[in-house]
């Protein structure tokens, strides 16, 4: 199946809606890391959890430049 333009571009929008999701995610697993309220153990994890966030954003933000740039998702994605 191959997409129009419109909908790669369409694709691509949703791909930096989720990075910035994923970029507020983040945000508040460094916050709960930072918090001197939450237990060590929930401070490891939220610091975890906030590098997956992290990674994920960068993700999305590669998936919407390969759209924008024409690059048909395929099997590879």
């Amino acid at each position: 199946m191959r997409l129009s333009r419109r909908e790669m571009n369409e694709l691509a929008a949703d791909r930096e809606k989720s990075a910035a999701r994923s970029d507020r995610a983040a945000a508040s697993g460094d916050a709960a890391a930072a918090d001197p309220n939450n237990s060590p153990t929930i401070q490891a994890q939220a610091r975890t959890a906030a590098g997956f966030a992290r990674s994920h954003a960068r993700e999305y933000r590669e998936e919407a430049a390969k759209l924008r740039e024409g690059y048909m998702p395929g099997e590879d994605w």
